[in-house]
């Protein structure tokens, strides 16, 4: 097993009021890191012996894993430019099996907390320093509330988000329980600051999901980032939630006109969560240093605050707890694709 060099961050804990193990897991992520020869045939004059030397065959590495939408909306920032992007899915099963294969598919990947969890436990990732810190800090995943401008001139809330008398249309959401029973219960009036403490309990997890029927009619589920830009492009949707990076990505793909379908993101109670970069066990120990290195030169980060964003008012934000999906993740989530399969209304 790998013993990558200390790095030194610092993240936050991403829920107050959640302790245990996986709690101190997650508030450990950003602390303490600092750390061949070919004979030739012999001639036919017998004269002498011609050797030629092998070039070797230069295979290059793979990339750096990011989320989908990151490359088109210029999100990462970095010293070095010529970092090698690779787009995933952000699917914890997509992020297992590629660890687990015979050759990796990244040099280093950038999960959320609640995955870097997962691959520290099930040892899919290199320690660092010999610890149970696996991660080291690489920026924010968003998560906004976007709409269609060509037929929503005004910025809509959460609230408005369930309100299709007023605002009729398809409405889009993420088929997960992560950020999606969140949203519902800021559309039922939660604060933000109490959204986890109304999620901890029988009533709260209640709570989300009749919320969450009232709209199930409306609904047009996304899976992946791809997924909500193509419902973005296809105008699928009068709102949906959508990864930030997706909202400019499409954006700026799309054609100049009057009739282009724009969608713009929200700046009021985006879900943002931690992004941590991480090097995968199937990495080799010498790649997987040099790696750790390059990350701690350049410090890659993604910011992907949603652009272009309505000026009137300062952007806020409910940090998605990890602390709290790594509690209870699994089974919410296994409740929640019970309860709205199949996936289309």
């Amino acid at each position: 097993m790998l013993i990558l060099p200390s790095l030194t961050s610092a993240v936050q804990a991403a829920s107050s009021h959640q302790s245990g193990g996986i709690g101190t897991f997650l508030t450990s992520v950003g602390r303490d890191i600092t750390s061949v020869f070919v004979p030739a045939p012999a001639s036919a004059h017998g004269h002498r012996r011609v050797r030629h030397v092998r070039k070797p065959v230069h295979r290059p590495e793979p990339g750096f894993g990011v989320p989908q939408g990151t490359i088109a909306a210029h999100v990462l920032t970095s010293a070095d430019a010529t970092l090698p992007l690779i787009e995933w899915d952000g699917k914890t099963s997509t992020l297992q099996t590629a660890m687990q294969a015979a050759k990796p598919a990244w040099m280093a990947v950038l999960v959320t907390g609640t995955q870097l969890a997962q691959a520290c436990e099930g040892k899919w990732v290199h320690p660092i320093d010999n610890t149970s810190t696996c991660g080291i800090p690489g920026g924010v995943s968003d998560i906004a509330l976007t709409w269609d401008r060509s037929r929503l001139t005004t910025a809509p809330s959460w609230q408005d988000f369930w309100d299709v008398a007023r605002h009729p249309g398809r409405r889009g959401l993420h088929f997960g329980a992560r950020t999606t029973l969140e949203i519902a219960l800021l559309a039922d009036g939660v604060a933000p600051q109490n959204i986890y403490s109304t999620l901890s309990t029988p009533a709260g997890v209640e709570r989300a999901f009749r919320r969450l029927d009232l709209l199930r009619p409306y609904i047009v589920w996304w899976e992946t980032p791809a997924d909500a830009a193509r419902i973005m492009e296809q105008s699928g949707a009068l709102m949906l939630s959508a990864p930030a990076t997706e909202v400019t990505s499409v954006s700026a793909r799309a054609p100049s006109g009057p009739a282009t379908s724009l969608f713009v993101a929200g700046t009021q109670n985006v879900l943002r969560s931690p992004l941590f970069w991480a090097i995968p066990i199937n990495v080799s120990a010498e790649s997987a240093h040099r790696t750790l290195e390059q990350l701690r030169m350049h410090a890659p980060h993604l910011e992907d605050m949603p652009t272009p964003v309505p000026p009137e008012a300062a952007p806020t934000f409910l940090m998605v707890s990890d602390t709290f999906w790594s509690l209870h993740g699994d089974a919410l989530e296994q409740q929640f694709a019970a309860h709205f399969a199949p996936r289309t209304p």
